[in-house]
């Protein structure tokens, strides 16, 4: 019974932490210095018009950036700052950051209607290169959290299959003893 509950645990955590997964794409860390410049990507075609955000760990998700392709040119609807601007790379609307400041870390991602549906694309943590950023540590710790969560649930799977599998095999056993016994009894 004890481990009916524990199964039943671990299989909560895991649905909880399966539902966001589809929603935040696995993030790419991208290093940069204070002051330069640079490009993230993004993997939803320039098609469609594409939002940017920027989510600190501190504070709830921010819009940057709003793009849209007009004329074969990429075409700015709102931006926080003017040093966020974008670019065409890869066949989507990509944020050019210049002048990196403090306060640009964190996590970029974007975002656009897709035939009717909300699609997230692809993230980049923004970091300074310098070792030991907490978000960055904090993302890997939560990702290990994630596959250690999964590995205990194949286990707790794999354990509970060999238990059911071994009750079964006892209980036919023992209706086979009692089946041959009662035959044995009739034919006498």
């Amino acid at each position: 019974m004890k481990s009916y509950w524990i199964t039943m645990i671990l299989l909560g955590f895991i649905t909880m932490a399966s539902f966001w997964m589809p929603f935040v794409p696995a993030a790419e860390v991208q290093h940069v210095q204070y002051g330069s410049t640079v490009t993230l990507g993004c993997n939803i075609s320039y098609l469609y018009d594409t939002t940017w955000l920027r989510h600190n760990p501190d504070l709830t998700p921010t819009v940057v950036l709003r793009a849209s392709l007009r004329d074969g040119q990429p075409v700015q609807g709102f931006q926080v700052s003017s040093r966020f601007s974008v670019g065409l790379m890869q066949r989507s609307l990509a944020l050019k950051i210049t002048g990196v400041e403090e306060r640009d870390l964190g996590l970029y991602y974007c975002i656009a209607n897709v035939n009717t549906r909300l699609t997230v694309g692809r993230g980049t943590i923004l970091q300074v290169s310098s070792v030991g950023s907490s978000w960055f540590l904090c993302h890997h710790w939560y990702c290990v959290g994630v596959g250690f969560g999964l590995l205990i649930m194949v286990l707790a799977v794999c354990i509970t299959h060999w238990k059911t599998k071994s009750n079964k095999e006892t209980t036919n056993k023992t209706t086979t003893v009692y089946s041959t016994k009662n035959n044995n009894t009739n034919s006498s």
